[in-house]
């Protein structure tokens, strides 16, 4: 009915899906909760031809949020999904262990985090690099740089103390770099410093999806980084499409993606009224529903194509795909093993690229990538 623009009709639906919705409910409730919140706000733009927002807040890349909230308030939310939600680790371990396979024996390492949320990701490279530096087989490590990209500078600042408090318990020789900007599309090749005798790895975590509104502004940042020279670049990205211009079909694949994720939580966070779970939930996934279903053009930031469009348009670009290594895999199956809801994942190859899938639902999709001289043109 929205798509037909007969929004009297379809507020009144909506009004019957509000009346069987609650947001302490079961999945397909909570669900329900903030599909009609969304949708009352998609009428009511339609209606009024509100084709642009002049007061949106900008989202913020790296947090993967869509307004304004408390930063410190969302990390306890973010540590806590660490926590119970296994994917979380598995997902961020393994595009770790992706950069370490390529670049943890060169004497100098310096990452580009585009996405910097929390630090505790980059344990593992640190923890990798102290067992490294016992060894007799692997060259001295003189330097491990990390750079932090972001537009919340208190907290990139706060995430250096800590950094550099676990880079000396390691005894790892450590510096720290700190990209204050307010979106991705902003970063350029002087920002970053690479310097002689550098392996580069970049860390791309669920950021560069906001660029699929103007291809051209995503190929300017593809340039930059590849302008860079990566060995590897780690990719996450949301597995799903839900940047289709028909209203219509973004709303039908937001239900089937949506009801699968409220799913998840439901048997990794078994108590309903856990206040974690309601935040989590109001704060990350509501935000991104309701971003995916209001918004049209640059507001709508929160846009998922599947591996095989990022495929086409890295390779544009000037990506080669790389593969994961049995490391990789061995320990992201690992993790998924260590926690009771770790049955219900599987980790399917798609070409190069590993989905994660939850009860046989595309999830999130990881790929590895190197820059390379020949750009492949054609059509994505």
């Amino acid at each position: 009915m929205i798509g037909e623009e007969k929004y009297d009709y379809a507020a009144s639906l909506v009004s019957k899906c509000e009346d069987l919705s609650f947001q302490l409910g079961n999945p397909t409730q909570r669900l329900g909760y903030y599909i009609s919140d969304a949708l009352q706000e998609t009428i009511k733009r339609q209606s009024l031809g509100m084709l642009n927002n002049l007061d949106k807040l900008v989202p913020d890349f790296a947090f993967n949020i869509d307004g304004e909230i408390d930063k410190n308030e969302f990390r306890s939310f973010l540590a806590y999904s660490n926590r119970v939600l296994p994917y979380v680790k598995v997902i961020q371990f393994t595009s770790v262990q992706a950069i370490i396979d390529v670049v943890g024996k060169a004497k100098k390492i310096n990452v580009i985090d585009l996405g910097m949320r929390t630090e505790s990701h980059w344990t593992v490279l640190m923890e990798y690099l102290a067992h490294r530096s016992v060894s007799s087989s692997f060259p001295t490590l003189n330097l491990l740089r990390i750079t932090a990209v972001g537009m919340d500078g208190e907290g990139l600042r706060n995430t250096e103390k800590r950094l550099h408090e676990l880079a000396k318990s390691y005894g790892i020789p450590f510096s720290y770099n700190m990209v204050e900007i307010e979106n991705i599309e902003e970063i350029k090749e002087e920002l970053f410093t690479v310097r002689h005798g550098e392996a580069l790895a970049v860390y791309a975590p669920i950021v560069l999806r906001s660029l699929l509104y103007d291809p051209v502004v995503l190929d300017n940042v593809l340039s930059v980084i590849k302008n860079l020279r990566p060995r590897v670049m780690a990719l996450l990205e949301i597995e799903a499409q839900h940047n289709s211009p028909s209203f219509v079909n973004r709303f039908s694949e937001v239900l089937f993606y949506y009801m699968a994720y409220f799913d998840l939580l439901d048997v990794s966070l078994i108590d309903r009224n856990d206040i974690n779970r309601v935040k989590h939930e109001e704060l990350i996934t509501g935000s991104q529903i309701s971003n995916i279903i209001v918004y049209e053009g640059k507001e709508r930031s929160v846009r998922h194509v599947g591996t095989d469009v990022w495929r086409c348009l890295l390779k544009q670009a000037g990506f080669r795909e790389k593969s994961f290594s049995f490391q990789a895999m061995y320990q992201a199956r690992l993790l998924l093993g260590e926690h009771a809801s770790g049955e219900y994942y599987t980790l399917e190859a798609d070409g190069l690229a590993r989905i994660l899938r939850w009860k046989g639902t595309p999830f999130i999709a990881l790929s590895a990538w190197s820059a390379v001289r020949m750009i492949v043109h054609g059509d994505c």
